[in-house]
C-alpha cells in the first residue's frame, strides 16, 4: 500500500514538473518571439527622400522574426529601386534592421518611348518621376548602349574634361558620338579610337587652338579639323 502511495506521488510530481515546464516554455517562447521581432528599420542614405522610399519598400518586415529575415530577401525588396548602389544590409540584434545605400550619381537624361529617364552612373535608366533632381544634366540623344556611354565618360575623365561644361550628347546611327559644350563648341568623334581622338582635342585645347563657336572634327583618324562656324 505504501508503495502504491509513493508511486502515485512520483507520478504527480512528474506530471506537475512536465506541466510547469510546458507553461514556462510557452511563456519563454512568447518572450523570445517578442524580443526578436523586428521593431526598427534604420536607413542610412543621408537623403530624406530616399530614406522614405526605402522604408516604404521594407516596412513589411516590421514584426517579423529577425532570424527568419535573411539578407537576400531584404535586398529583394529593393530590387526595383534602381537608383541605389552599394547597398548593405545588417542585423542589429535583437530587433533592428540597418540598410545602408548610396544614391547613384546622375550623369544625364534621355527619352525612351516618350518617357523621361535619368541615366545613373550605375548603368541604369531611372524613370524621372522616381526621384527629384536639382542638377543641370546633359541631354543624351539617340539609341545608345549604356556601356558605350560610360566608356565615353571614362575617356573624358582621363583627359580631365569637365562634364559640367557639356550640354548635350548625340549618338548617331553609325555608332559615333557628337559632344556639345556650353561655349558653343561641337566635338565630332570618330567611330573607333575615341580615346586617341579626345587626347588630340585636349592637346589642341591646351595650346589655345580651340575657340568658342567652333566645330572640332576628329572623324578622320589622326587629324584635327577646326571650323570657326558651326554647320
Amino acid at each position: 500500500m505504501l508503495l502504491l502511495k509513493n508511486n502515485n506521488k512520483l507520478y504527480f510530481y512528474l506530471f506537475s514538473l512536465i506541466f510547469l515546464t510546458t507553461i514556462n516554455n510557452v511563456k519563454l517562447g512568447e518572450v523570445i518571439k517578442k524580443k526578436f521581432s523586428i521593431q526598427n528599420i534604420t536607413i542610412k542614405t543621408n537623403i530624406a527622400q530616399i530614406d522614405k522610399i526605402i522604408f516604404e519598400e521594407t516596412k513589411n518586415l516590421i514584426n517579423r522574426n529577425i532570424f527568419y529575415a535573411n539578407k537576400t530577401e531584404i535586398l529583394g525588396y529593393l530590387e526595383n529601386l534602381n537608383f541605389l548602389e552599394n547597398i548593405n544590409v545588417k542585423k542589429h540584434y535583437p530587433s533592428t534592421i540597418i540598410v545602408q545605400a548610396d544614391k547613384t550619381n546622375l550623369i544625364g537624361l534621355t527619352y525612351i518611348d516618350n518617357k523621361k529617364y535619368f541615366l545613373g552612373a550605375n548603368g541604369n535608366f531611372i524613370l524621372s518621376n522616381k526621384l527629384s533632381n536639382i542638377k543641370n544634366l546633359p541631354v543624351i540623344f539617340g539609341t545608345f548602349n549604356v556601356s558605350n556611354f560610360l566608356s565615353l565618360m571614362k575617356y573624358l575623365e582621363n583627359q580631365n574634361i569637365n562634364h559640367n561644361l557639356i550640354t548635350k550628347y548625340n549618338f548617331h546611327k553609325n555608332k559615333r558620338w557628337d559632344i556639345y559644350f556650353e561655349n558653343n563648341i561641337l566635338l565630332k568623334l570618330p567611330n573607333d579610337d575615341i580615346d586617341i581622338a579626345i587626347n588630340i582635342y585636349k592637346k589642341a585645347q591646351k595650346s589655345n587652338k580651340i575657340k568658342p563657336n567652333s566645330v572640332i572634327d576628329l572623324r578622320i583618324p589622326g587629324r584635327l579639323i577646326i571650323l570657326n562656324e558651326k554647320k
